[in-house]
């Protein structure tokens, strides 16, 4: 008997269904109608298929007739040419699936549904691949709004991936970044927050200068200046022993950790 396509193979449909359901920035009025008529034929076809497996089944499965004159035993039947006529249907449908799967819709669908039931480090490698394999599909603009869109969430996917592995890691690339003078203020002001005087200088190291009698701490050229790009002095600043503000340069405006 002909191999039976596998589930995976005849019910695709969930991954239609998903896309079509919607997602934030969803498909356009013609890729829905596209991806609904993909649904429909892939919906018509497995039908026809799976009917067809089913008659060619039952008509394997019976008996051969046989005459009072045949004695001993009887060689096996051949194919017939009803059953070869199935078989043919049967490739011929399965055929027509693989090139349904093989449509710039359907690959699009596909990649959109893996954004909504698995990650974006998934989904964005499925973009990629679409636009490699469908680069003059109407959809290539969508896919390529979504490779941006998702390129960031994958990189913070991979950072939180990393923290759950290595807890400190986040640490110690602020505090290089910090020795660099290249992190901003509000980069640094989660290590700071809630830190005595001597966790921050524990932390930090020597600050390079004091103000209003020790209530505050610099670090020259240590943080960026996000207002002119340019390095600039952090100053801590402190209340009852615990860091208050921070900010950019001595007249810089002070924030909050």
């Amino acid at each position: 008997m002909h191999p039976r396509i596998p589930r995976p193979l005849l019910i695709p449909l969930l991954v239609l269904a998903t896309i079509t359901g919607g997602c934030e920035r969803g498909p356009d009025a013609t890729l829905t109608a596209e991806i609904q008529r993909l649904n429909s034929e892939l919906e018509e076809t497995r039908v026809r298929l799976e009917s067809a497996e089913k008659v060619n089944s039952a008509k394997r499965a019976q008996p051969v007739a046989t005459t009072p004159q045949e004695t001993g035993a009887s060689k096996p039947p051949g194919p017939t040419a009803d059953s070869i006529q199935k078989d043919d249907q049967i490739t011929a449908l399965q055929v027509e699936l693989a090139e349904i799967k093989k449509r710039d819709a359907f690959a699009f669908a596909e990649a959109s549904a893996t954004l909504r039931s698995g990650t974006a480090g998934a989904a964005l490698d499925r973009y990629e691949k679409f636009l490699k394999d469908f680069p003059n599909s109407p959809m290539a603009a969508d896919a390529d709004r979504a490779i941006t869109e998702l390129t960031a969430a994958a990189q913070r996917e991979a950072r939180s991936r990393a923290t759950l592995v290595d807890p400190r890691r986040a640490l110690r690339e602020a505090l290089e970044h910090f020795n660099d003078g290249t992190v901003t203020v509000q980069e640094i002001a989660p290590l700071l927050k809630n830190r005595s005087a001597a966790d921050v200088v524990k932390l930090l190291g020597p600050p390079n200068q004091t103000y209003r009698d020790g209530k505050e701490i610099g670090y020259t050229d240590k943080v960026i200046d996000t207002s002119t790009g340019n390095k600039g002095t952090l100053v801590v600043g402190f209340d009852a022993d615990a860091v208050a503000t921070l900010r950019v340069g001595y007249l810089g405006k002070p924030i909050k950790p």
